[in-house]
């Protein structure tokens, strides 16, 4: 009876460790399998481009993309190779209208060759009796209109209005308008000195430093990792062209190697096209929010900020 009772036993932790090992298989390929993304474009006369999102090495994939036209637009899901759902590119089919058959247009013929007697009967039937000299009341409108009276004195009286009263109302309401504005000067000043003194925190300062590095870290993980362009522009006018040239000379750098512009200096032209990819880890999401949330002052001022946004 012990025997079958420790059988039984060990049955149950071999299960309940394979479970326990599934649930943290299941976690690391969350947290450390990478979300991958691509994409890619190019406009010339109209718009076209594709993208994809694939998870666990392009087990679970998103698709879609656009030709330039309506019935260039794709979509589809795929899970271990496998369409799940993609989007249907058959257009329903326009209507079409059937030939009328003999018996309907003989009808529709019918009808309109309706015999006048019956339709003068109708308007007979809907005319309003005349006035006769029998009954000389019908030819009188039963409800005259009264002749308009002559104006009233209080119309008169209510043109002469108090001019002293009026310069009154208006002398009181440019106080209130006038101490509301010298209120809303000292409100603004006792902000501006609440977040001047704020900011002049120590804790407050090291907060707001360690919040931009985590930003600025989210943004280097999330940003494509590669990627490749070309633009081709120009005007008819080479000194607009050139003030564009100029303009784009600034961001230029943080592309060397990945953007090639060609301008043009004699026509009106633009073309561009380019593809990029990266990836997103949950993990190092999950790690960078631990680390703003390990500071405690950080964490108050979040969930202070959250809740006064709420409210």
């Amino acid at each position: 009876m012990v025997h079958i009772l420790l059988l039984i036993l060990k049955a149950i932790g071999i299960l309940i460790l394979v479970l326990l090992g599934l649930v943290l298989a299941v976690v690391c390929l969350v947290l450390f399998v990478p979300v991958c993304y691509e994409a890619g474009g190019s406009w010339k006369d109209k718009p076209a481009g594709k993208g994809k999102i694939s998870w666990l090495f392009g087990a679970v994939s998103l698709s879609a993309g656009y030709d330039g036209d309506e019935s260039g637009l794709t979509a589809g899901v795929r899970l271990f190779g496998q369409k799940l759902w993609e989007m249907d590119k058959e257009k329903e089919a326009p209507e079409t209208h059937r030939p009328l058959d003999e018996e309907t247009l003989r009808g529709t013929d019918a009808e309109r060759k309706e015999p006048e007697e019956k339709k003068t009967t109708l308007w007979e039937e809907k005319r309003i009796p005349a006035a006769s000299a029998e009954n000389p009341q019908k030819a009188l409108p039963k409800n005259p209109k009264p002749r308009p009276e002559p104006e009233d004195k209080r119309h008169t009286e209510h043109k002469k209005k108090d001019v002293f009263g009026r310069i009154k109302v208006f002398l009181e309401k440019l106080k209130f308008s006038f101490q509301s504005f010298c209120d809303k000067l000292k409100n603004i000043q006792n902000i501006a000195e609440e977040k001047k003194a704020w900011l002049e925190d120590e804790e407050n300062q090291a907060s707001l430093k360690l919040l931009w590095k985590q930003t600025g870290r989210f943004l280097r993980h999330v940003c494509p990792r590669g990627g490749k362009g070309s633009v081709t522009f120009g005007f008819e006018e080479p000194y607009l062209t050139g003030q564009v040239l100029s303009a784009a000379a600034l961001i230029y750098p943080f592309f060397e190697g990945n953007l090639e512009i060609c301008p043009v200096f004699d026509e009106t032209v633009f073309e561009a096209e380019g593809s990029f990819k990266g990836r997103i880890r949950a993990g190092y999401l999950l790690w960078l929010g631990l680390g703003i949330l390990r500071d405690g002052h950080t964490r108050r001022m979040l969930f202070g900020f959250l809740k006064g946004s709420a409210v």
